[in-house]
C-alpha cells in the first residue's frame, strides 16, 4: 500500500541469519571479531544451538551476548548478586580458615627455630615445610575436581574439614621434623578450598572481580587472626594448645560455611581430563599460565622473606618481624576488594598487569633500600595490596580467556602450574641469601640484595607476559584498550 506521489520500491529479500552475521562481522572492529571467535571456541550453548538450522550454526555467536561471562553454559542469566553475597561470605570464611593457618606458619616456625624444637633440622627443611603447606592445596587440584564431579560440591569439602582438623591436632603432638611434613594440612585445604573456586563466578558478572576480591581477602584476614591468636596462645598455654585451639576455630567456622555454599549449575563442576592439557598450548591461556608461575615465584619470596629480613638483615626484634607479617596481612584485607573494583573498571587483564607491575616496583624501589622499620612498614602495606594479585585476579582473568564453561579446568591447570613456585620459592630465597653470605661475603641487609632483586624481577616478567593474553583477547598490541 502506497500514498500518492510516492513510488513503491521493490521489496528486498530479507537476509538470512548467516548473511546478517557476515555483515556484522564485516562492520565490526577487530576486538569484536576476537571476542566472537573466542566465544565460539570456548563456550557451548546447546539450548540455543538446538533452535538453529544446520546452515546457520556458524552465526550462533550473534544470538548471544558477546561477553561469555554474561550467561552460564546452560543459557541462564547470571543474577549478579542475591544469594551470591552469601556464597561470597562463605568463601571469605573458607579462605580465612584454610589459607590463614598456612600463611601464619611463620609464628610456629619462629618458635621451632628459637627453641631448637626439632634438633638437627636446618633452614632448608623448614623452608620445604612451608613450601609443602603452600603447594599441596594446588597440587591436589585434579583430585579435588575429580571428587567434586563424582560426589558433588560438599562431600569433598566435608572430608577436607575433617582432615584439616585432625592434621592440626596431630601437628601439636609432633616431636620430629618428619612428622610436621606429614601433618601439614595441604591436601585437606585443597579439598575444602578448590571446589569453591568456580562457584562465585556463577553468581556475578558486572561485579565479579569485586566479589572475588572480597572473598580472597579472607586469606589476609585469616593470616592476621591466626598469627595474633597463635602467638598469644603459645605464650600463655603452650604449643600443643595453640594447635588445638586453631583446630577448634577451623571446625566451628568451616562447618556452616561449607553447608551454606550453593552452586547455580552443576555444569561448572567439571572433571579434570588429561585431554584438557591442550590448554597449555592455547594462544591466550598459555600466557596466563606463565604469569601464574612467575608471579607466585616473586610474591611467595616477598611474603616469607620479609620477617627474616627484618630480624636477620636489620637486627629488629622478633616482635617487629611478626608485626610486619600482620601488617601485610591487614593490607591484603583492604587491598583485594579494592583490586576487584579496579579490575572491574579498567578491565581484568589490564588491571592485573598494572597491579603486577606495582608489585615489581614495591620490591625494587622500596624493599631494596629499606633499612629501618618504618620503611619496611610502608613496603608491607604496598606489597600486601599488590603482591597477592594472583589470588584476587586469577579467577576473573581465567574466565575472560577461557570462558565460564572451561573455568574449572582452567583453574585446575593454574593450580598445578602455581604449585611448583609455591613449593620451591622459599628454598630459592634462602639459597640466594646463603650464596650472598658464603660466596660474596655480604652481611646484614646486603646479603638479601640478590633475593630481593630476584623477587622483583619475577614480578616484572609476570607483568610483561600477561600482555600476551591481552593481545589474544583484542587482536592487537594497543595497551590503552580495555581487556
Amino acid at each position: 500500500m502506497t500514498t500518492s506521489g510516492q513510488v513503491q520500491e521493490p521489496e528486498k529479500e530479507s537476509p538470512t541469519l548467516l548473511q546478517q552475521g557476515q555483515l556484522q562481522l564485516e562492520q565490526g572492529d577487530s576486538i569484536q571479531e576476537r571476542k566472537l571467535s573466542r566465544l565460539q571456541e570456548t563456550s557451548h550453548f546447546p539450548a540455543l544451538e538446538h533452535h538453529l538450522q544446520e546452515d546457520d550454526r556458524d552465526a550462533l555467536s550473534l544470538q548471544i551476548p558477546l561477553e561469555p561471562q554474561d550467561l552460564l553454559p546452560n543459557g541462564d542469566a547470571i543474577p549478579d548478586g542475591g544469594y551470591g553475597w552469601v556464597v561470597c561470605l562463605c568463601q571469605f570464611f573458607i579462605n580465612t580458615c584454610t589459607w590463614g593457618p598456612i600463611t601464619s606458619f611463620g609464628v610456629f616456625l619462629s618458635f621451632y627455630r628459637v627453641n631448637d624444637f626439632f634438633p638437627g633440622a636446618n633452614d632448608i627443611e623448614y623452608a620445604f615445610v612451608a613450601g609443602l603447606a603452600l603447594s599441596l592445596p594446588l597440587f591436589v587440584s585434579p583430585l579435588s575436581n575429580y571428587l567434586t564431579s563424582r560426589l558433588g560440591l560438599k562431600v569433598p569439602m566435608c572430608i577436607g574439614v575433617i582432615l584439616q582438623v585432625l592434621g592440626l591436632v596431630f601437628a601439636g603432638l609432633s616431636t620430629k621434623i618428619w612428622q610436621i611434613f606429614l601433618t601439614q594440612s595441604g591436601t585437606a585445604i585443597g579439598l575444602v578450598w578448590l571446589p569453591t573456586l568456580p562457584v562465585l563466578a556463577q553468581w556475578f558478572s558486572k561485579h565479579r572481580a569485586l566479589a572475588l576480591g572480597i572473598a580472597t581477602s579472607g586469606s589476609g584476614g585469616g593470616s592476621l587472626f591466626f598469627s595474633l591468636v597463635t602467638r598469644a596462645t603459645i605464650q600463655r598455654l603452650g604449643l600443643r594448645w595453640a594447635f588445638i585451639i586453631n583446630a577448634f576455630v577451623t571446625l566451628v567456622v568451616l562447618t556452616p560455611s561449607v553447608l551454606l555454599m550453593r552452586v547455580r549449575t552443576e555444569t561448572h563442576v567439571t572433571m579434570f581430563r588429561f585431554r584438557d592439557l591442550h590448554w597449555f598450548a592455547h594462544k591466550g591461556f598459555s600466557w596466563v599460565l606463565l604469569w601464574t608461575f612467575t608471579i607466585l615465584l616473586g610474591s611467595t619470596i616477598a611474603v616469607v622473606s620479609v620477617p627474616t629480613y627484618a630480624t636477620a638483615g636489620l637486627g629488629l626484634t622478633q616482635a617487629q618481624g611478626a608485626s610486619l607479617q600482620a601488617i601485610m596481612a591487614a593490607s591484603q584485607i583492604v587491598g583485594r576488594p579494592l583490586t576487584g573494583l579496579f579490575l572491574d573498571r579498567v578491565g581484568r587483564i589490564n588491571g592485573t598487569a598494572i597491579i603486577t607491575l606495582l608489585g615489581d616496583l614495591s620490591c625494587l624501589v622500596i624493599w631494596m633500600f629499606a633499612r629501618n622499620f618504618g620503611l619496611l612498614v610502608f613496603f608491607c602495606i604496598v606489597q600486601g595490596m599488590t603482591g597477592g594479585i594472583f589470588w584476587a585476579a586469577c579467577g576473573p582473568v581465567c574466565a575472560e580467556v577461557v570462558g565460564l564453561g572451561e573455568m574449572a579446568t582452567g583453574r585446575a591447570l593454574l593450580c598445578l602450574v602455581g604449585a611448583v613456585p609455591c613449593l620451591v620459592s622459599e628454598a630459592i630465597g634462602i639459597a640466594l641469601v646463603d650464596y650472598s653470605e658464603t660466596a660474596l661475603h655480604l652481611t646484614g641487609a646486603q646479603a638479601y640484595t640478590i633475593c630481593i632483586g630476584f623477587s622483583g624481577g619475577a614480578f616484572g616478567v609476570a607483568a610483561m607476559v600477561l600482555l600476551g593474553a591481552k593481545w589474544h583477547m583484542q587482536g592487537n598490541w594497543r595497551v590503552w584498550e580495555r581487556a
